[in-house]
């Protein structure tokens, strides 16, 4: 059994007859302190606004968006989930040969499977979870590529390229007139954040995607935003867009959710205690191997028997199956950071299986 996505526990919850209430999801990788109070208070006090379209230009979250990263506004693209951010581009940035880790987030390679793009593989799992900078950089060099996309932190192992890491890369994909994309959607998480934003404005062929749906506990509401200084390119996907694509709801949750530095500070440090707690845990048993991460999810080998993600769901736990991954076989599994009751009802779950 495969899931292309976590966080699909509908179809979970049909395929196994198990009630959506009776699941606890480790497979979608949110925020566990939930939605910021003044989010939601936001959004109870403007109940009324749907009324009313929203303004089909985002003026008000477009410069929301640009004040939290000191960028001009139109430099922002604010989009329906980071994903459509990624479709739109895309459609957008004509490429011929993109270079992509594997393992990595697979909507990458179909938002660019739009296109007559060739997709070339940076493969992790070859080098256990153990690479450098530099070889992406030689990859990138033997593969005469014309384009690079990677997540950071990344999706689904967690790993994270240092600042001097990516400003190494920046300049090589500068230099040699690479598009470099980065899908920044994690980086929120862990409390040392290493960003190319301040690479922007100095890099027309930068291109950042993040998502404000994790951090904040709203991917039902679908709210991200595409960041770059190529006007033209900027230009070209706002031609393409659907109109009023961002519905009232996302766009006065995602000006106030900007807002809450001090929500944000707090949930890197429950998330860094309870990541802390959940290795711990995990670490007991022979049968699973851990690979560092820094972010609200932590990415493991399972050597046991059977699948593991199954054997989970038998005790009403749900984890994701990482088989789906580009690079990746069954034995892979990425679990969330939840709460601390969640996370010790999976440490239970876990020790009646693998102990039974």
């Amino acid at each position: 059994m495969s899931v292309k996505h976590g966080g699909n526990i509908q179809e979970i919850s049909e395929l196994y007859q198990i009630e959506k209430k009776d699941l606890v999801d480790f497979s979608a990788n949110i925020n566990p302190l939930g939605i910021p109070e003044g989010v939601k208070e936001t959004l109870t006090k403007d109940l009324a606004e749907l009324v009313h379209y929203p303004d089909i230009r985002y003026r008000a979250l477009i410069q929301s968006i640009a004040d939290f990263h000191e960028l001009p506004g139109e430099y922002v693209y604010p989009a329906n989930g980071a994903a459509e951010a990624i479709f739109m581009l895309g459609r957008t940035l004509m490429l011929e040969r993109l270079l992509l880790l594997a393992p990595t987030f697979m909507e990458y390679e179909a938002a660019f499977s739009q296109q007559k793009t060739e997709f070339c593989y940076f493969n992790l799992e070859q080098r256990n979870f153990q690479w450098s900078i530099s070889e992406l950089i030689q990859s990138a060099r033997q593969q005469r590529v014309d384009g690079i996309c990677l997540c950071n932190p990344n999706n689904p192992t967690g790993q994270m390229l240092k600042q001097s890491e990516l400003d190494e890369l920046a300049l090589f994909c500068h230099r040699n007139g690479i598009a470099l994309i980065v899908d920044e959607a994690f980086v929120d998480f862990p409390k040392e954040e290493y960003s190319l934003v301040p690479s922007i404005s100095n890099n027309e062929s930068l291109f950042i995607f993040r998502s404000l749906t994790k951090m904040f506990a709203i991917p039902g509401l679908r709210l991200g935003y595409l960041l770059t200084s190529n006007l033209s390119i900027l230009s070209k996907i706002g031609e393409k867009t659907v109109p009023w694509h961002i519905n009232t709801f996302a766009d006065i949750a995602g000006q106030q959710a900007l807002k809450e530095t001090q929500f944000i500070e707090d949930s890197q440090r429950y998330i860094a205690e309870e990541r802390q707690f959940l290795e711990k845990g995990l670490a007991l048993y022979k049968e699973l191997e851990i690979f560092p991460g820094q972010t609200n999810f932590i990415f493991l080998r399972y050597q046991g028997a059977g699948c593991l993600q199954e054997r989970m769901i038998k005790k009403n736990i749900l984890i994701r199956n990482c088989n789906s991954f580009h690079g990746l076989t069954q034995k892979y599994y990425r679990i969330a950071v939840k709460s601390r009751s969640d996370n010790k009802a999976l440490l239970d779950a876990l020790e009646a299986i693998l102990c039974e």
